[in-house]
């Protein structure tokens, strides 16, 4: 190959080369296109109603009646909650003693909310607990003749270092909906998260058996209750002459429960969060939009002779326009016949109405005049349109 073609041929490779680099900067400095910030989302509700299989027919009331959800929605209606911002009610007694229940969300919610239809999905982590006084409760059990037998040094230990025991089931994936379940329904929050709605949840298999309570930071004492507690209680109660029922357990197998924590099924279970309060805003008025449209003469009008133009007013707009009046003013070898201004008073939404305007063509130097009209309403835009009358002397 001679110098000179290879020489042209390096040529257009580095020619190639430098158009593919210009490329890819004018590609790199383009401006992408910016992702709108997340909104906030949030639902206080007002009611709630919770139900735990085996366990509805204890005596549990409302504790706290009230739970809420706080985090942020994308423009593609992807909704995060943070797990401390989403609160559930509990329930429970508080007398002889305080024995609440109640469900945590033990991770980010997250799901999708539908604008246009109000539908609300969240799916969490979740789990099931319950909360005592664990001092009251040996008190009260021990005057109703309920008493630790001997040799359970070990466990009055760890029982002596706990005041407010939490165990409970955790975590279950738990899925938060507007729309129906087999234990209830909710109701979309179509007019966004400021108006009515309900989410509903259920569950039966709960997760494994978990604790809250640590006795001096290390030990986890309900994993330790759960190791000795099966024998203790059937001792105990034997000893004391004492059967579930009269304790308010029904036919409650609770030595059987204790020894099955970790695949406890307590039945059909669910909860729902309900929001009466409506503060969603009021829709916008419905607004007028006033549109006019002009049509004079296509061709040159003889000085002497009259010319009229047809002005068309159009009302494409939701509400009706009122007070709306049509003006003409001239500049130019014309002069009005009759009045300059008409009313057309209201113009309905979807309506048009027509008005007539005649001028009479004048002579002299001027071969042309502009014809000018402006529109005006009570609670509408006002407009304006203009055109040109060509006179022939």
């Amino acid at each position: 190959m001679s110098n000179a073609r290879f020489s042209s041929l390096s040529r257009i490779h580095l020619l190639g080369l430098g158009l593919l680099a210009l490329v890819t900067l004018a590609l790199l400095a383009a401006p992408s296109k910016s992702r709108a910030a997340d909104q906030p989302f949030k639902i206080d509700f007002d009611q709630s109603s919770m139900q735990i299989g085996l366990l509805s027919d204890l005596p549990l009331g409302d504790l706290a009646t009230t739970g809420s959800l706080e985090g942020t929605i994308d423009e593609e209606g992807n909704v995060t909650i943070p797990k401390g911002n989403f609160i559930l009610p509990e329930i429970g007694i508080t007398d002889p003693i305080a024995i609440k229940v109640f469900m945590g969300v033990e991770s980010d919610a997250t799901g999708t909310y539908d604008a246009d239809t109000g539908e609300l999905v969240l799916n969490a982590k979740a789990g099931v607990w319950f909360s005592v006084d664990l001092q009251a409760l040996l008190s009260t059990l021990g005057t109703l003749g309920v008493q630790l037998p001997a040799g359970s040094g070990i466990i009055e230990t760890i029982l002596g270092q706990v005041t407010d025991l939490t165990c409970g089931f955790s975590p279950m994936d738990v899925t938060f909906t507007t729309g129906e379940t087999s234990q209830g329904s909710g109701a979309p929050f179509s007019e966004g998260p400021l108006g009515p709605g309900a989410l509903t949840a259920e569950w039966s298999q709960l997760g494994p058996f978990a604790g809250k309570t640590k006795i001096l930071g290390l030990i986890d004492a309900c994993q330790a209750i759960k190791m000795y507690a099966p024998t203790l209680l059937e001792s105990a109660l034997g000893s004391s002459g004492i059967d579930l029922a009269s304790l308010g357990l029904g036919d409650i197998d609770l030595a059987s429960l204790l020894d099955n924590l970790d695949n406890l099924n307590l039945g059909p279970s669910s909860l729902t969060l309900t929001r009466t309060l409506d503060e969603s805003p009021d829709p916008p008025a419905a607004e007028p939009v006033l549109k006019m449209s002009v049509k004079g003469p296509n061709r040159k009008v003889k000085a002497g002779s009259k010319a009229e133009f047809t002005v068309k007013v159009k009302n494409s707009g939701q509400g009706d326009a009122t007070g709306v009046r049509v003006c003409l003013k001239s500049s130019g070898p014309v002069t009005v016949q009759g009045s300059r201004c008409r009313t057309l008073g209201k113009v309905m939404a979807g309506a048009t109405q027509t008005r007539h305007f005649k001028v009479k063509a004048k002579k002299g130097k001027k071969k042309s005049a502009k014809i000018s009209f402006s529109l005006k309403s009570s609670n509408g835009d006002d407009a304006s349109a203009s055109t040109r009358l060509l006179i022939r002397h």
